[in-house]
């Protein structure tokens, strides 16, 4: 009965007033992000004739940066089974200054019978659905900025970010829920290329 409900009422939303919809979602997510972090050899060719060494190519250095971070996620032109969002990575606690950045869009698929609060106003009445528990998979992609320690120096670079990942919502009141997401991605960088894993919890709050 409850999946019906839901479906008539997305099947019928363009004939309601103005106003009426599936409403987007702010979470606001405090979490890890462990990301590991190889050098391509190829970068690392010594070019100078002038520097005598008895190997003209570097040993490539592997690291591994670990950091407290931030996520802010916006979730936008919600429909019943899915939504776009864009997001923000920054860390907030690091060690020795390594860290992640990362700005990106993406998708959400929702396996439940409906992904975001619905509201519908008709002839002074209104009508709101919210689900109680939600969970969902989407896959994402965007542009980071990794800071990362080597034995010898500080170090950085710029990646492409592509990945997947997970989670579910549970609902506290009419706009607010607790949300758990986890996730991994390949990030191929200029001089770089490594796996990223993040694990996530915060609030979302309907808009």
């Amino acid at each position: 009965m409850r999946k019906t409900l839901a479906l008539l009422i997305f099947m019928s939303s363009n004939v309601f007033a103005a106003g009426n919809g599936f409403h987007d979602v702010v979470s606001f997510n405090m979490g890890m992000i462990s990301h590991s972090v190889t050098e391509n050899e190829s970068t690392l060719i010594q070019t100078d004739d002038s520097v005598q060494t008895e190997d003209t190519s570097a040993v490539a250095a592997s690291s591994a940066v670990s950091a407290i971070s931030f996520n802010l996620n916006w979730e936008f032109k919600t429909e019943q089974k899915k939504s776009y969002f864009v997001q923000a990575f920054v860390p907030m606690m690091t060690t020795g200054g390594a860290g992640v950045f990362l700005g990106g869009v993406g998708m959400n698929w929702y396996l439940n019978d409906m992904g975001s609060k619905y509201t519908y106003v008709q002839n002074g009445t209104e009508l709101t659905i919210i689900p109680k528990f939600k969970y969902y998979w989407g896959a994402s992609t965007g542009i980071g900025y990794v800071v990362y320690n080597t034995e010898s120096a500080k170090k950085s670079d710029v990646f492409f970010d592509l990945g997947v990942h997970g989670g579910g919502v549970y609902g506290i009141g009419t706009n607010r829920g607790i949300k758990l997401e986890v996730g991994a991605s390949r990030a191929t960088g200029v001089a770089t290329t490594g796996i990223k894993i993040g694990f996530f919890l915060g609030m979302t709050q309907y808009l």
